[in-house]
């Protein structure tokens, strides 16, 4: 079982890489006056290549209780947690004189701190008979890795992709909404890709 400790620090809620996305109007607005939607799909792949959201980042102290073949484990551990969308990936339709962009999957990366002290072992008990033996530094990692999955689920129970996209969603249609022609962000997954009621 793993339990959480210490408020959600929310450290950078949705990131936008402006001086990218002016750069991609600049190249949008600098084209030779077609209003030809071919040509505005070509300029519009221009951006795609260029801009990239960061979106949400986490940082989060992290209690750890978890046993593996019988031993058991106490410990705290920092935690950084990044919801990305990558703007390559998303994709988009051309209806009659409009513009719709689907906004991508999410994409949840968990890191361990590298801060110092951002690990600390608490306790360590064998609970078998003899109650002898050391957790290997294998079941340790092991241990780590689950509790980074359980870490990555509740980024949607929590409501975190959620409120990554909805940001997201938000922004973009503001900065692609100064460009020309009818553009519309889209997001067919609000509650994010991996949900699972």
């Amino acid at each position: 079982m793993i339990k959480k400790y210490i408020g959600i620090h929310l450290s950078g809620i949705i990131f936008m890489v402006l001086v990218v996305v002016g750069a991609g109007m600049l190249i949008w607005r600098s084209g030779e006056g077609s209003t030809n939607m071919t040509v505005s799909e070509t300029k519009l792949s221009e951006i795609k290549e260029m801009v990239k959201l960061c979106s949400l980042e986490v940082r989060d102290d992290v209690a750890i209780k978890d046993s593996i073949n019988g031993k058991w484990i106490f410990a705290k551990n920092t935690i950084n947690g990044y919801i990305r969308f990558d703007l390559e990936k998303l994709d988009y339709q051309l209806r009659n004189d409009s513009v719709f962009i689907f906004l991508p999957p999410e994409e949840i990366e968990v890191y361990e701190s590298s801060s110092p002290n951002s690990y600390e072992v608490i306790d360590t008990w064998d609970n078998t008979l003899f109650g002898l033996r050391k957790m290997t530094s294998d079941e340790e990692t092991a241990i780590k890795k689950r509790m980074a999955d359980s870490y990555k689920a509740s980024f949607y129970e929590k409501g975190y992709v959620r409120r990554a996209r909805e940001s997201a969603v938000n922004t973009l249609s503001r900065m692609l909404g100064m460009m020309d022609g009818n553009i519309t962000v889209v997001d067919l997954k609000p509650d994010g890709y991996g949900w699972h009621r």
